[in-house]
């Protein structure tokens, strides 16, 4: 990128609970960088889900955790540039806002969620169908296509499909086509890519599929589906990214073109809420104004601090009383 240095320090800043366009853009730029010898750190405020733990170089992710704070908060006050990737403001880095504060740092961001802050430097487009192809630009831009390897083009690949739908979704376009094409060329293994991503079913995500299944409900008159997962229906451990695409099921319901998925983590924690939408209808608008969330016109998620039972009602509530659809 034209205005780093080689002396420069970068640190990379990824979102909560990351997916895989968030890790995969995240790690295939830090590989990227590195090769082109950047001093270059990668920061998740959170851990990420073990069914992206096969991705190269996701082992140089440093986790916020109690044991780390100061170091990261000193990492994040050295860097000379901290890049924000795949998200649009600092509500989606949990604890890492406080050392963001006082950091002098140039704030870049890297992004395509609509409606992001100001930043010193901004990479963004909120029509691109995944940040990877932001990433992908960037590597061009700089001619330096040459310099994405097997390793890069997997973690890029990885943000591109995620982010898609395994590229099913509205935005994608002939780009994102020729994108998946250069990185194919790369020599990425795609059997191995998706046997890890859409294959990779163990007993106790099947069952918590099976609870949503039960649970599901359908508004017939508004085309919506709904469905939750309360704490006291889980009698087994599970993993962090066990109840990821349990939404879609609801969308893919004959007619339905609104789907929404409540999970009850734990008693007396906030419900996290995923939604899915086809065609016109924005569910990052309906997440922004409804549940303190946002994402994509037709994937975005939520939080509320609110009971199982109340958050449905007031779901409801909204459906019949305030909706248009």
């Amino acid at each position: 990128m034209f205005f780093l240095k080689k002396k420069n320090k970068i640190t990379l800043i990824i979102h909560k609970n990351p997916d895989g366009d968030a890790l995969g853009s995240s790690l295939g730029l830090m590989i990227y960088l590195r090769k082109l010898n950047y001093n270059v750190n990668l920061i998740s405020p959170t851990n990420y889900s073990e069914y992206y733990s096969w991705l190269p170089g996701i082992k140089s992710i440093i986790v916020l955790s109690n044991n780390n704070k100061f170091f990261i908060e000193k990492i994040i006050l050295d860097s000379d540039y901290i890049f924000f990737i795949d998200l649009n403001n600092f509500s989606r880095i949990g604890e890492l806002k406080k050392f963001i504060k006082n950091s002098k740092s140039k704030k870049v961001l890297i992004d395509h969620h609509p409606c992001p802050l100001n930043f010193d430097i901004m990479f963004h487009d909120s029509k691109a169908p995944a940040t990877s192809i932001i990433v992908f630009r960037l590597i061009s831009d700089m001619n330096n296509l040459n310099k994405i390897d097997k390793d890069i083009a997997t973690c890029l690949y990885v943000g591109l499909m995620t982010d898609t739908g395994y590229f099913r979704f509205p935005t994608i376009d002939s780009e994102t086509h020729f994108i998946a094409g250069s990185l194919i060329k790369k020599g990425i293994n795609i059997y191995y890519i998706y046997n890890h991503l859409q294959e990779n079913y163990n007993e106790n995500k099947l069952k918590l599929l099976s609870i949503a299944l039960k649970n599901l409900k359908i508004i017939k008159e508004y085309n919506i589906s709904y469905t939750y997962i309360k704490s006291s229906e889980i009698f087994y451990s599970y993993k962090q990214g066990d109840v990821d695409g349990i939404i879609n099921y609801g969308l893919n319901v004959k007619n339905i073109i609104f789907s929404v998925f409540f999970f009850e983590e734990k008693k007396n924690s906030p419900i996290k809420i995923s939604l899915r939408s086809k065609g016109k209808f924005d569910v990052n608008l309906f997440s922004r104004k409804y549940f303190s969330g946002g994402g994509h016109k037709n994937a975005a998620g939520g939080i509320i601090e609110k009971s199982l039972s109340e958050t449905i009602k007031y779901f409801l509530n909204i459906v019949y009383k305030d909706f248009n659809i």
